[in-house]
């Protein structure tokens, strides 16, 4: 967790969706699982010292899946993880990811205008090495050219991308 606005998890949906309340849980340290897991679900101890030699990622998944459940209810938690599953996919489309709307005046600049756009996070100047480290993608095809222009053609018939900015931020782009 950052010291930005964008670092922090909010519990107000409107200022952190459900998907990505989840998917900071999915996300935390290796280390923090189980001392997580302890704290912020009320699964019993006895029960955690069953699971606690699982698979560290089922166990970051049963984090996520409690937590967002019990903020966001039972079935923003199966969504969520649902979306999950299908994004991280290698040929997946991003139809189910959340919605990024960007305006007509980010078409026909490069990539990385577009990135640090959607990624308010992200510096440009960390998106363009990002960019020669094979980290950027649209529509599961590497980028490897910071001019890339992003333009109408990119948006075909469905109306959308899918941006992916290195392994765990991916977004669903939206004229």
């Amino acid at each position: 967790m950052g010291k930005t606005e964008t670092g922090a998890v909010w519990l107000d949906r409107k200022l952190l969706s459900p998907y990505d309340f989840w998917q900071f849980w999915r996300n935390i340290d290796d280390r923090d699982v189980i001392k997580f897991l302890k704290m912020f679900t009320n699964i019993p101890l006895d029960e955690l010292e069953n699971v606690k030699e699982n698979n560290i990622n089922d166990l970051k998944i049963l984090l996520a899946n409690k937590t967002t459940e019990m903020l966001h209810g039972e079935k923003a938690a199966k969504d969520s993880a649902k979306m999950a599953a299908s994004t991280f996919k290698a040929d997946s489309s991003g139809e189910n990811l959340p919605n990024i709307k960007i305006s007509k005046e980010i078409l026909n600049k490069n990539i990385v205008e577009l990135a640090a756009y959607v990624a308010k996070d992200i510096s440009k100047s960390e998106i363009r090495r990002m960019i020669k480290a094979n980290g950027i993608k649209i529509d599961n095809q590497l980028v490897n050219n910071e001019k890339l222009i992003i333009d109408n053609k990119l948006f075909d018939e469905k109306r959308f991308i899918k941006l992916s900015i290195g392994k765990k931020k991916h977004y669903k782009v939206i004229i």
